[in-house]
Formats: structure tokens, C-alpha cells, sequence
């Protein structure tokens, strides 16, 4: 009988990102950890949240802190392995959503942060909506490592966040996925060593194959969380 600790993830931003990261948590639990019975994949609690879109409003922002801090304070009456958050910008709010929490959230920047720096990268470029790039939550994080960053220009974030919003929209298209190709190319000419795709819908139209390392903060945060729960 499985008898680990629930995996708790608050989801919802947006609605696909969490979708995906549910199915990688389920596809890395066979390949990595051996999962072949019902009872051997980790039980995992997803609440989706459907907070105001703060991508690239600031405003808004204190209305999806209330409403996750409500979140919190429900799942505190759980017993859960540990806390994530299935969004890099919601990520902002993750010390606030911490300082009420009983339980440890694991931070999607850090960990994507810690395996960059593992890989012994000097000069990574980061992929991310307005918020995530404008806040420096990965510049700040990568430099504990002496990690420098480049970021997409004003022009190439917008061209983003629109690729973003399809996402949202339900549109998974492949004129995206060369538009998301162009930014990581602007970076790579720039010098970058590899590229963070910092926005949880970016995986899902990034090119599978690309000529730089691709740190997918998805699969690294889904790894992170497989490995607390079958520890």
C-alpha cells in the first residue's frame, strides 16, 4: 500500500500549464522511478485556481495573492509531502504564500536555477512573460551561482506574452513555436549558452529540438517534486 505524502501543486495559470505538468509528473514516475501500477504513481493534489491574469499587470496581482493565500491556508489542514506552484510568474508571490504555510513549497526558479548551474552555464538566456523577465526572479537566482543573464528586448517579450495568451486560448500553433524560435535564436547571437524557458506554456509549442540546452522549468519542477515524494 502506498502510503507516501500527497503532492501539492496549486495550478490554474494557466489552465494547460497545469495539465501538462500533471501528465510529466505521471510519464517521469514510469521512466525514472518504475511506476507500473496504479498504486505506484505518487497521489497528487492539483487545485486550479482561476486567479485574475497577472502576466503583465502589476494591479492585479494583489487579487491572485488573496485568493492563493486562501488556497494555502486550506491545504494547511492536509498532510502533503510538500507545495508547488505550476506558474513561474505566480512564483512572485511564493515567500508571502510561504510565510503562511506549514508545509515547504518547493521554488521552480531555484531548482531550475540549481541545474543550470550544474551544468557549469556562465551566460543563460531566459524566456518568460513581462512579469517573470521584469521582476529578475531568475537573474537574482542565478547570480547566488555567479550566472549571468540575457533577456529577450521589449519587442521579443511582446512577441511572447502573444504566444502566451494562444496558449491560454487553447492555441497550440506551430507559427508560435517558430516565434518562439526567433527570440531563443536573438539570444543565442547575444552569446547565451543556453536558454530557460521560464513560462510554463512555453514547453508546450518550444521546438522539441533545438541547437542550444533547453531548461524545460516544467520537467525540472516535476522532477523536484517526484523525488521529495519517493524519497
Amino acid at each position: 500500500m502506498n502510503r507516501k505524502l500527497p503532492i501539492g501543486i496549486l495550478g490554474g495559470m494557466g489552465p494547460e500549464a497545469s495539465n501538462y505538468l500533471y501528465k510529466v509528473l505521471i510519464n517521469l514516475s514510469i521512466k525514472c522511478f518504475g511506476a507500473k501500477n496504479n498504486d505506484d504513481f505518487p497521489e497528487i493534489i492539483l487545485y486550479s485556481v482561476p486567479v485574475p491574469d497577472f502576466i503583465s499587470n502589476y494591479h492585479k496581482r494583489c487579487r491572485a495573492l488573496q485568493m492563493l493565500k486562501k488556497r494555502v491556508i486550506g491545504l494547511n489542514k492536509m498532510n502533503l509531502s510538500c507545495l508547488s506552484i505550476a506558474c513561474n510568474t505566480a512564483h512572485l508571490l511564493i515567500d508571502k504564500l510561504q510565510s503562511i504555510s506549514r508545509i515547504k513549497f518547493i521554488s521552480m526558479i531555484d531548482e531550475v536555477s540549481l541545474v543550470v548551474a550544474q551544468d557549469k552555464k556562465k551566460l543563460i538566456g531566459i524566456m518568460g512573460t513581462p512579469s517573470t523577465i521584469r521582476s529578475g526572479l531568475y537573474q537574482s537566482a542565478l547570480s547566488k551561482y555567479d550566472i549571468k543573464t540575457l533577456v529577450p528586448s521589449s519587442k521579443e517579450l511582446k512577441i511572447i506574452e502573444n504566444v502566451i495568451r494562444n496558449i491560454l486560448k487553447g492555441k497550440m500553433l506551430k507559427s508560435d513555436g517558430v516565434r518562439l524560435s526567433f527570440v531563443a535564436n536573438s539570444l543565442k547571437e547575444k552569446g547565451a549558452q543556453g536558454i530557460i524557458l521560464g513560462c510554463t506554456e512555453l514547453p508546450l509549442v518550444f521546438p522539441f529540438k533545438y541547437s542550444l540546452p533547453v531548461y524545460n522549468s516544467v520537467e525540472i519542477l516535476a522532477m523536484s517534486l517526484l523525488r521529495k515524494y519517493y524519497k
